[in-house]
């Protein structure tokens, strides 16, 4: 373990730290209506490791649970029913890792004060603290993110940010460790996050054998703004011209998308239709329009065997060079790597 991991684990209990050295307890917290892929990947994960251990001759070291409020059956978002092995009251000596999975289900959750109280007391009794996806909502309720870097999946983002204004969000990362408190992307970036935590635990050899046995990268390539569309489905503006605008706009990425042209368009001077359309979308017009033209790129590059050179002309860049750049800034990836990721498996 790091020294910083030491540290951190001095903020356990005397029994807490004695069990570590036998086994790992994680305790996945779930609630009605969580997703099941927050849940089972991660476990998954774990479970891997503890395989891992047996083929290397040694001793499993993760113990995974299930918590909810009662044990018993709980219900997924789509319908899947997992059961919950404990109940909150079961949790009196603490966790080594406890993973809040995330889900629709979250903004009931973090509404019940006996789910929120419970995290916050489990956390000092716990080596460190884990969200996947939404769940991060749950960790910001119990003030457990308050003034720490945090993610999420990229469409819940900007909600968590403005709802608490203490988190520094960043949605293009897959996770993020702040001190003992990690948070990841959505949904599938939990696999991500349960392999970092396993070379943190079992080193990187052990993580590589999870992650072939997985067929997982053992670190994905790129960050969550890969797959982050252009439009939010929490912001939309107030205006219907304004909106009607931007749907001209993501259809028509070739077109004039200057702020003379679109003031034009919307028969207003450069100054007034500028300080409208910030104040509407939170985006200026030419922030808008590169995200426009880089989705249309995204699509065609995705569905279509058009060169990056035709496909750069058509979508408004200009140039290959000039798309290329605006790639590698929003999606960490040149559309080449992009295509290659994310091309249509009907052409595989």
């Amino acid at each position: 373990m790091t020294q910083e991991n030491c540290e951190m684990e001095k903020h356990c209990s005397d029994a807490l730290c004695q069990e570590s050295a036998h086994f790992r307890r994680v305790g996945f917290l779930v609630y009605p209506d969580c997703q099941s892929l927050d849940l089972s990947g991660p476990f998954e994960t774990f479970y891997w490791a503890n395989l891992m251990l047996s083929v290397l001759r040694k001793p499993p070291t993760y113990h995974s649970v299930v918590i909810a409020q009662e044990a018993g059956p709980v219900p997924t978002m789509s319908g899947l029913q997992i059961i919950a092995s404990h109940s909150y009251s079961e949790m009196v000596e603490g966790l080594d890792t406890l993973v809040v999975v995330g889900g629709s289900g979250c903004e009931a959750a973090i509404k019940d004060s006996i789910l929120i109280d419970w995290v916050r007391s489990i956390a000092p009794r716990t080596r460190r603290i884990v969200s996947i996806c939404t769940g991060a909502v749950v960790l910001a309720e119990a003030g457990l993110l308050d003034r720490r870097r945090a993610t999420t999946h990229w469409v819940y983002a900007d909600q968590l940010a403005k709802s608490y204004p203490s988190i520094e969000v960043d949605s293009s990362r897959i996770f993020i460790r702040d001190g003992n408190v990690y948070t990841s992307g959505g949904i599938t970036a939990g696999i991500d996050l349960a392999l970092a935590l396993v070379e943190e635990d079992l080193g990187r050899e052990a993580m590589l054998g999870v992650a072939r046995a997985l067929l997982v990268f053992p670190r994905r390539p790129g960050g969550q703004s890969q797959f982050r569309g252009h439009t939010s489905v929490w912001e939309k503006p107030l205006r219907a011209d304004v909106s009607e605008l931007q749907t001209w706009m993501l259809a028509h990425p070739e077109a004039d998308l200057s702020v003379p042209a679109l003031a034009d368009r919307m028969a207003m001077s450069e100054r007034s239709f500028s300080r409208l359309f910030r104040n509407e979308t939170g985006q200026t017009p030419a922030e808008f329009a590169e995200r426009a033209r880089a989705d249309a790129a995204r699509s065609k590059l995705e569905h279509t065997n058009s060169s990056i050179e035709v496909i750069a002309m058509e979508c408004g860049f200009g140039n290959a060079e000039r798309m290329r750049r605006t790639f590698q800034r929003l999606f960490d990836a040149s559309p080449a790597e992009y295509r290659a990721r994310f091309r249509s498996t009907l052409d595989a």
